[in-house]
């Protein structure tokens, strides 16, 4: 009888055991399922197609960032046809990314969105020209075939050409509506042609041109550069969100440390981001070297004292005032163009 009762006892505490570990097993699918679904989802869209330029977002996206802070993410590529203040302007994006320049012309134009943090902190942009060309100052563009960028990227050009006295340009140089391809350049059409450290410049040399037989200038160095990459979104939404803003900027900004830190790996990162169509000028070793040069722009400037993301007032009002200066915007930016107090917030204790 004892060993009867040992074996119905051993029976019920295995079927209890096995009730216990199912149970376990439901609760556990079921926080599983609770905390998929507590994520809130928020849309950032971008000012390009996939590409390093880009690298924190990718990072933070890929290594859990944004869902350790209770997001789910997605990431809308943009490209020429995509105009991101419109886009989230419209809704159909929580953020944006685009150049401060582009933002405060949207405002201009009466799209009430807001700068939150500004990712870079100088300009990428430069000029380039074969040395062989002899074209070794900007006074010797005259008589030259010069090419500048469309759709918001030509402020600075003109703004420089004003402080040295150009003006109109098309007086002293031949001004032609540049692709954003760098052939013409390698094949000698142009004979200053504008590039990004992080893409066309890298373009250029990965065609077997060493940085020897390039003169490059620098917007920064001549005083007329515009302030690039930021995040921005709508107020209104910001208002009735702003623990989601705070917690997106914290992801972000833990994405571009990492990003910094690790930029080999961020390149990497960023092109199996990359959809298989695009990779014209997307390989791996063109990722890799866009990491490498997106991180310099971060780490400059006056920002190196704070944590990523600072806007300096003073490069704001530099930006602000070659637009008013170009006639793109018709009067100052208010004070509303930014809202530094996100990015405080999402910063605290970095």
């Amino acid at each position: 009888m004892s060993t009867k009762r040992w074996i119905r006892g051993l029976t019920a505490l295995v079927v209890i055991s096995a009730a216990g570990i199912g149970m376990r097993s439901s609760v556990l699918a079921y926080n599983t399922h609770s905390t998929a679904r507590a994520l809130t989802h928020v849309t950032l869209v971008l000012k390009w197609v996939p590409q390093a330029q880009f690298a924190g977002y990718y990072v933070a996206l890929n290594k859990g960032f944004y869902r350790q802070q209770g997001l789910d993410v997605t990431i809308q590529p943009g490209g020429p046809n995509i105009v991101p203040e419109q886009v989230v302007a419209g809704g159909q994006a929580q953020f944006g990314i685009d150049w401060l320049s582009g933002l405060l012309v949207a405002r201009d134009h009466g799209l009430n969105i807001q700068n939150i943090a500004q990712i870079y902190q100088a300009s990428g942009m430069r000029m380039i020209t074969f040395k062989s060309s002899g074209i070794n100052s900007i006074a010797k563009f005259k008589g030259h075939k010069v090419g500048v960028w469309p759709s918001g990227n030509q402020y600075q050009f003109y703004a420089l050409m004003n402080k040295l006295h150009m003006s109109p340009p098309q007086k002293y140089m031949t001004v032609v509506t540049e692709g954003f391809v760098m052939d013409p350049f390698l094949n000698h059409q142009l004979d200053v042609s504008q590039a990004m450290t992080y893409n066309e410049l890298g373009v250029v040399l990965e065609h077997g041109v060493k940085m020897s037989q390039l003169n490059v200038f620098d917007y920064n160095k001549l005083g007329v550069s515009i302030l690039e990459d930021g995040i921005f979104s709508t107020p209104s939404w910001l208002q009735s969100h702003r623990a989601i803003a705070v917690k997106f900027l914290r992801a972000s900004i833990q994405g571009w440390k990492w990003a910094d830190s690790h930029q080999t790996q961020a390149g990497t990162i960023t092109y199996n981001y990359t959809p298989a169509g695009t990779r014209s000028q997307g390989t791996l070793h063109h990722q890799i070297y866009m990491a490498h040069q997106v991180a310099k722009l971060i780490q400059a400037g006056p920002g190196l004292s704070h944590p990523i993301g600072y806007m300096d007032p003073m490069l704001y009002q530099r930006t602000w005032s070659i637009l008013l200066a170009q006639k793109q915007i018709k009067h100052a930016p208010s004070s509303t163009s930014y809202d530094q107090s996100y990015w405080a917030a999402a910063t605290k204790g970095m």
